[in-house]
C-alpha cells in the first residue's frame, strides 16, 4: 500500500511556491511542493492544512485536486495528491523546511526537486502555458 501524501500548489502571480527539505529529514536538500503525510483519521485536505501550518506557519484554503502522482522510491511507493491552494497568510516562516522560494514554473528544472513531484511540474508547465497562450 503506498504512503499517502499531500502537496500544495500555491501561486503568487505567475510564480509557484517550493520548499527545501531540512538536513534532518530523508531526501535532505531536495526541493518539493509543501505538504506531507496524511495521518490516520485525517482527510487529505486536513493533512495538507496541518502540514502548511507546521512547515510554514501559514494558513491555506485547500481547493480541488491539481494533479495525482505515483512514484516508487527504493523504500516503497508514494501516492501524492496535489491540491490547488490559496495562501491566506501574508508572511511565511520556515519552521519545518530549510527555505522556501517563489519560482516561475519554467525555472523548476533549475532545482533538485524530488522525483515524485515531476508529474506535478509537467502539469504546471502545461497549465501555465495554456493560461499564457490560450488556443
Amino acid at each position: 500500500m503506498p504512503l499517502l501524501v499531500t502537496a500544495a500548489v500555491i501561486f503568487n502571480g505567475d510564480k509557484v511556491l517550493i520548499t527545501r527539505r531540512p538536513d534532518n529529514k530523508s531526501h535532505a536538500g531536495f526541493w518539493e511542493f509543501p505538504g506531507g503525510k496524511v495521518d490516520p483519521g485525517e482527510s487529505p485536505e486536513e493533512a495538507l492544512y496541518r502540514e502548511i501550518c507546521e512547515e510554514l506557519d501559514a494558513e491555506v484554503q485547500v481547493a480541488g485536486i491539481f494533479e495525482v502522482a505515483f512514484y516508487r522510491y527504493d523504500w516503497g511507493p508514494v501516492l501524492i495528491l496535489a491540491y490547488n491552494c490559496k495562501l491566506l497568510t501574508n508572511n511565511l516562516r520556515n519552521f519545518g523546511v530549510a527555505e522556501h522560494r517563489w519560482v516561475h514554473p519554467r525555472e523548476l528544472t533549475d532545482f533538485s526537486i524530488l522525483p515524485a513531484d515531476q508529474p506535478i511540474i509537467c502539469r504546471l508547465k502545461s497549465f501555465r502555458k495554456h493560461l499564457c497562450h490560450p488556443s
